[in-house]
């Protein structure tokens, strides 16, 4: 979002202090992805899980990498004068999807990039960049909005109050996912987090094998962990006697609970085991982003929880 808007602002035909207005021709175009002078670069996956491409169009899986092949393109094109705007710009994301040849080509242009022209890498992983591309790039760091910043925003945008604070807990901080989520992905959390108690509670492990057998599919498997994540969060700060409005919290008057038994036992439980779940969370993740097996991993978590509860 920041990126898109650093590109209307570059070439917004508005007065100045009104860039980007978000309202012109170029403010529109960039906005719907077809300024000719805002080049978006991206994996196919990418394309693919932005509706921007349909898998019916490849012949094979689609590709997660930026490959040598688009960044020689992306140069080739870079290379020509503006069509219509002051500044011709390059939005990579995300960037650390370069694979490493990629990444060596596009050095190149780096160190003498054309006239007017702005780079733009998008990553939440910047160590994965090379260092020689690192250095060439000033970085700006995107802090997480707090939950109270974003259920206000999506207030001001037209969501209903609750909706908006349930949506902001589960959106880590950022507007974009929030404005993405509905009602329903809110509930499909929520029901999620309630079976994961009852698996762990349960007097065996088939629960618990039950679900790691839905997650061997990566992505799925992080949104069972972050799910997991996000309610051990809000168990130790409702434990610390603070204020959690997520949609997975028994405690929080603005959710919608989880059944009355199950959350009077996750309450009850001690806060370091809590703490131990949390850095089990954690570790899970930094698994699954390192390419791990996402159903032994969900299962790692999940009897490790059982253990921490006693069972």
């Amino acid at each position: 979002m920041l990126a898109r808007l650093f590109a209307q602002a570059a070439n917004c035909e508005a007065e100045p202090e009104l860039r980007p207005c978000g309202k012109c021709a170029s403010c529109t175009a960039i906005a719907r992805g077809v300024h000719p002078d805002v080049t978006w670069v991206m994996p196919q996956s990418e394309a693919v899980s932005r509706g921007l491409l349909s898998r019916a169009d490849l012949e094979s899986a689609p590709s997660r990498d930026i490959r040598v092949d688009e960044v020689r393109a992306l140069s080739r094109r870079l290379a020509l004068a503006a069509v219509r705007g002051r500044r011709k710009i390059a939005l990579l994301v995300p960037a650390d999807a370069l694979n490493e040849r990629a990444q060596n080509t596009l050095l190149k242009t780096l160190e003498e990039p054309p006239p007017a022209t702005t780079f733009l890498l998008v990553t939440d992983q910047p160590d994965l960049l090379l260092a020689t591309v690192r250095s060439r790039c000033t970085r700006v760091q995107i802090a997480p909005l707090p939950e109270q910043v974003v259920a206000e925003l999506l207030i001001a945008r037209g969501a209903p109050t609750d909706e908006a604070r349930r949506r902001a807990a589960i959106a880590d901080g950022s507007i974009g996912r929030a404005l993405a989520l509905d009602a329903k992905e809110v509930d499909r959390r929520r029901e999620l987090v309630e079976a994961i108690e009852a698996a762990i509670t349960a007097p065996d492990e088939r629960g618990v094998l039950d679900l790691a057998e839905t997650a061997g599919e990566r992505d799925a498997a992080a949104h069972i962990a972050s799910a997991v994540q996000a309610w051990t969060r809000d168990l130790l700060v409702a434990q610390a006697g603070g204020d959690t409005i997520s949609m997975v919290s028994p405690i929080s008057p603005m959710a919608s609970p989880i059944s009355p038994a199950l959350a009077a036992r996750a309450s009850s439980v001690p806060p370091p085991a809590l703490l131990s779940q949390a850095t089990l969370c954690a570790e899970v993740i930094e698994a699954l982003e390192q390419n791990g097996n996402g159903r032994l991993q969900i299962e790692r978590l999940l009897l490790g929880m059982r253990e921490l509860r006693g069972g």
